[in-house]
């Protein structure tokens, strides 16, 4: 199962692009990723971003967050949309002047822990 590139909210109009460059010193705080909408992601999964060629051991990896919230009414959770990841500058930082690969990634119960398409970041001072 492949899933859509990020997309950089910071990007035009926030259109998703393969490569992307990041100049350190004209980001005000955290990278803000958006993650695509897709009726392939069940509202019962977390979603986290990484950074690295390496899917299952990356060089980081951020903080889950559900893609979806109970509903009491109908007893099952719902799937929000729009949802929007941060990368820390500092983590960008520490590959000043290089490249590195930026995904999101799922985790559910069942150990599944697919990944979206890469996108390549160049990072600049």
């Amino acid at each position: 199962m492949s899933f859509s590139i990020p997309v950089l909210i910071q990007s035009p109009v926030g259109t998703p692009v393969k490569v992307a460059t990041v100049t350190l010193s004209s980001l005000s705080g955290a990278l803000k990723v958006q993650i695509p909408d897709s009726d392939e992601i069940p509202a019962n999964w977390d979603v986290y971003l990484i950074l690295g060629a390496d899917v299952d051991n990356p060089d980081w990896a951020g903080p889950e967050k559900p893609t979806g919230v109970w509903d009491d009414v109908c007893g099952e959770p719902i799937k929000v949309t729009g949802l929007e990841l941060e990368v820390p500058k500092a983590e960008l930082e520490k590959h000043k002047n290089g490249t590195i690969e930026l995904r999101y990634k799922f985790s559910d119960e069942s150990s599944l822990t697919p990944s979206s398409e890469p996108v390549r970041l160049r990072i600049e001072d």
